[in-house]
């Protein structure tokens, strides 16, 4: 990841923060705006499914700073049908204390009117962050390439794409990166390739002989170790990917004053739309590629704009402006350097400001049209959409739209309790209170996940790791548990090939881990539907059998699962209906509900709209038409903020206008 001012601080959080866009680069992942997101899929797939994640009750002061206690056992049993013994008191992990309470956050820093919302306490914390890569990692050569193999690919007859000789490199701030990339297909072809984020200032330059270079003048803010990934894609199938990160090792210089001082700028730069006579929030950070922190002024303000300090860190200003006559506003900020004053940037922001009527929608309401037809439909929703520029209109719709809402990333334990005893619950906390004003349900995010750990609990020890899991439950189902509707108790427990995934958990204490979690869920949450959530099952396959095999053991063990999530990031080549619907009818059979819980259907290169939209309607009628299909959610709704940034997967376009895909979930879920 690239080190400017936002690398102070929890970078995931911030990415979705200032560009909606989380990017995690996992082995046998598309990635998990479940999760925590991702990045571009690409050029999509031809066999219409992806093969990774999307994505994880209070009042507005959240809820007390006990967060449910430490001492919330479970009555039934483990593993083995003995009973979960009482968590240890003093519990192992450190709890919530009270300075980690939420504290009210003041009107002008986002965009709410109706409700109140809150903040967590104090600075931002530097140590949240620690690198993605070590210097160990670069020392130990190229990372591993991941590779993505769609259904109907056969590897031994189709080799996967790769890139030729390509190395970390190692460079000292102040000079320039060069690296040109080969890609090479042993079957014959040339691949193509696209790039994932490019560190800051750097291009990745065409070749026009089917290669390509990047090239990035360094400076000392990218000291660290820095990755970038450039994904090759099969000439004969655009699914068929292979995604390549390389190792950027950047040293501080040894003289700092050959380095060029450049001009400051600030970050987002990005143009939003937004409604008329809706406020404007937006986070305005400070960049300087010499590692120093610019100051800020407006130029030539229009009418209200102003510019407030940051409340955990001043160094930061939030712009505040409502623009009340459609148009486009520009507002020109300057950056002034902080060695030399008389050095400065200048950058623009754009809002599109439409009217409201350009935001209106014929037809009933998605959430209204499901309950007429017996389920719920709902969403995943941005962590701190109400501090983006376009919060406002974000808000009405999602509102608006769904009855049911899930946490992209504001429950991930990385989010909630990102270091030993320090727990960060405001977005959660505003989330429900989001919920509450619009009379949603919300699907708690996940529990128990193998991604998204903060650094301290990956290093546990692996005897500790059964106390610390359930008291992480104990606290987040203590604090929200009573306006949770559904729980993703465990998300993602399978590999690829059917069987338990490796990770902290099953390494620490096997496929037990998810007895243990259910059963703790089931006792702090009497009365929720716990759920367990897994991607790459709404079709035949290994996974799929190895889910069903796993759930006969559950209930075997008389495990209180009661439904299984089918996450359904798709293509919108998916044509693979009867084998959906078959999964869930063997999903029935045992008693289980089925919740779609992450529906999205990326563009395939040269499909239209409106065959996405045919996917997401045919998607809805398998749903409809299996009894035990209750619920029905998307990753999102606004292509803006997905996760599959390349591929538009979603039913609102980055302008929050209707897709035809919008109207094919109306008349769906209408019968029509």
């Amino acid at each position: 990841m690239y080190r400017t001012l936002l690398s102070a601080f929890r970078f995931k959080t911030l990415s979705i923060l200032f560009s909606g866009v989380l990017v995690v680069t996992v082995t046998g992942c598309s990635s998990d705006s479940s999760d925590g997101g991702g990045t571009d899929d690409g050029a999509g797939g031809s066999t219409g499914n992806t093969t990774g994640t999307g994505g994880d009750s209070g009042g507005s002061t959240g809820g007390g700073s006990t967060g449910g206690g430490s001492t919330g056992g479970g009555s039934t049993g483990g593993g083995s049908g003995s009973e979960l013994a009482p968590l240890p008191d003093p519990p192992l992990s450190e709890g919530p204390a009270a300075d980690d309470d939420p504290v009210p956050f003041d009107a002008v820093f986002h965009t709410v009117t109706d409700y109140a919302l809150v903040r967590d306490p104090g600075p931002r914390i530097e140590t949240e962050v620690a690198a993605e890569f070590s210097e160990a990692d670069f020392l130990a050569g190229l990372p591993e390439a991941s590779v993505t193999v769609p259904a109907g690919v056969d590897a031994a007859t189709n080799a996967a794409p790769y890139f030729e000789g390509l190395a970390n490199v190692r460079v000292a701030a102040g000079e320039l990166v060069e690296i040109r990339y080969v890609p090479r297909d042993a079957d014959g072809g040339l691949p193509g390739m696209y790039h994932q984020e490019l560190p800051p200032g750097a291009t990745f330059d065409d070749n026009l002989d089917g290669t390509k270079t990047l090239r990035w003048q360094t400076y000392q803010a990218d000291v660290g170790i820095n990755d970038f990934v450039v994904v090759a894609i099969d000439p004969a199938n655009g699914g068929y990917q292979t995604s390549q990160p390389v190792l950027i090792a950047v040293d501080p210089p040894s003289d700092p004053a050959s380095v060029p001082n450049v001009a400051p700028s600030i970050e987002p730069r990005s143009a939003y739309t937004v409604r008329a006579g809706d406020p404007v929030s937006m986070f305005l950070v400070p960049a300087d590629r010499n590692g120093t922190v610019p100051t800020m002024e407006l130029v030539d303000p229009p009418a209200g704009a102003m510019l407030t300090p940051d409340p955990r860190t001043p160094e930061w200003q939030i712009l505040r402006v409502v623009p009340e006559t459609p148009g486009t506003m520009v507002i020109e900020v300057l950056t002034r350097d902080a060695e030399d004053p008389t050095l400065t940037g200048s950058d623009e922001l754009v809002l599109n400001v439409l009217a409201p009527a350009a935001f209106d929608r014929a037809g009933p309401r998605l959430r209204d049209a499901a309950a007429s037809a017996g389920i719920a439909f709902g969403s995943a929703i941005s962590p701190v959409f109400y501090m983006q520029a376009d919060g406002g209109i974000y808000e009405a719709i999602a509102g608006s739209e769904f009855g049911v809402l899930t946490p992209e990333f504001s429950m991930k334990w990385e989010a909630i309790n990102p270091l030993p005893g320090r727990f960060e619950f405001a977005d959660m906390d505003n989330l429900m209170s989001f919920a509450r004003a619009n009379g949603m349900a919300v699907r708690g995010h996940p529990l128990i996940w193998y991604r998204s750990l903060p650094d301290w609990v990956r290093e546990t020890a692996a005897a500790d790791r059964e106390v610390i899991m359930r008291e992480f439950i104990a606290r987040v189902v203590g604090r929200y548990g009573d306006e949770v509707a559904y729980w993703d108790v465990v998300n993602e427990p399978l590999a690829d090939d059917g069987s338990m995934r490796s990770s902290v958990w099953f390494d620490a204490m096997g496929e037990n881990y998810i007895d243990v979690a259910f059963r703790q869920a089931k006792a702090l949450d009497p009365t929720a539907t716990l759920v367990l959530n897994e991607f790459d099952i709404g079709f035949a396959g290994p996974k799929f059998d190895g889910l069903l095999a796993l759930l006969d053991r559950l209930l075997e063990r008389e495990v209180p699962i009661d439904a299984v999530g089918l996450q359904m990031h798709l293509f919108s080549s998916f044509e693979q209906y009867d084998e959906l619907a078959a999964n869930m009818a063997a999903i029935a059979d045992r008693g289980l509900d089925i919740h779609i819980t992450e529906l999205d259907v990326a563009l395939v290169d040269g499909d239209t709209d409106d065959t996405q939209a045919a996917v997401y309607a045919g998607v809805v009628d398998k749903c409809l038409a299996q009894p035990r299909c209750t619920v029905l959610q998307t990753w999102g709704f606004t292509d803006r903020y997905s996760f599959r940034t390349r591929q538009d997967p979603l039913y609102f376009d980055r302008d929050y206008q209707a897709k035809p895909a919008y109207q094919a979930l109306q008349n769906a879920l209408s019968g029509n």
